[in-house]
């Protein structure tokens, strides 16, 4: 299914990331600073919404170094992120239990530079998480929730709030509903449900796929569109 993904999609969510991030980075700004800048990996691929958007859109935007890498190679990676000094590694769980498995290569290299890791894509699971936090114990591990129908970033764990297993808040500008199956409002934990999203990133729709639109988007009482 081609998505139709509108110019406003991507500046919407590159403003999304950035505020949502705001509070965070004021944090780690040196007295001497107006803002805080960083290096970051660009390993990941940008033809997926991910690296397109929450990778390279969004870090230039605030300033960053995107250090691009045209391939996943274990060593070269990480002699990319010893050389670059990189800062923050944007990843996926599969590269970071390849880095869980690989402890006496990482050993070689001087991480040092490295505050923390996002990863996407897929969900963490709490035991990687903690096995990555055992080698790395001051790395910030942050995830994120998103998907290419909404142009990215749904939701994020900030610097200062992350919890092992959470996708974190909704980033700014979001809202969201979860229904149950029959299109009902949940009462309770622990009940299937299905999760919207409104948010001026959420794309055109399917192109030429009136089907597949039906099925994604919906339109409520109020002509706000999920």
């Amino acid at each position: 299914k081609g998505v139709m993904i509108s110019h406003y999609n991507v500046i919407a969510n590159t403003l999304q990331i950035k505020t949502f991030d705001e509070v965070s980075r004021n944090q780690l700004k040196n007295p001497d600073q107006d803002v805080y800048v960083e290096n970051v990996l660009g390993l990941l691929p940008f033809s997926h919404i991910y690296g397109l958007v929450a990778i390279t859109h969004a870090s230039f935007f605030r300033g960053d170094s995107v250090v691009v890498l045209p391939r996943f190679e274990f060593r070269s990676f990480m002699r990319a992120v010893e050389v670059y000094q990189i800062n923050t590694l944007y990843l996926v769980p599969p590269i970071i239990i390849i880095m869980i498995n690989s402890k006496k290569i990482l050993d070689q290299f001087d991480l040092s530079h490295v505050r923390a890791i996002f990863t996407g894509a897929a969900p963490l699971r709490r035991e990687t998480s903690d096995a990555l936090h055992e080698i790395f114990p001051h790395w910030v591990i942050r995830q994120g929730y998103g998907l290419t129908e909404t142009s990215t970033v749904v939701s994020s764990t900030a610097n200062f709030d992350t919890c092992p297993g959470s996708a974190g808040s909704l980033v700014s500008g979001v809202e969201a509903r979860i229904l149950s199956v029959d299109g009902k409002g949940l009462t309770g934990h622990d009940q299937p449900g299905e999760l919207l999203v409104k948010s001026p990133a959420v794309v055109l729709g399917y192109l030429n796929n009136p089907e597949a639109n039906k099925e994604a988007f919906v339109t409520d009482k109020n002509g706000d569109r999920w």
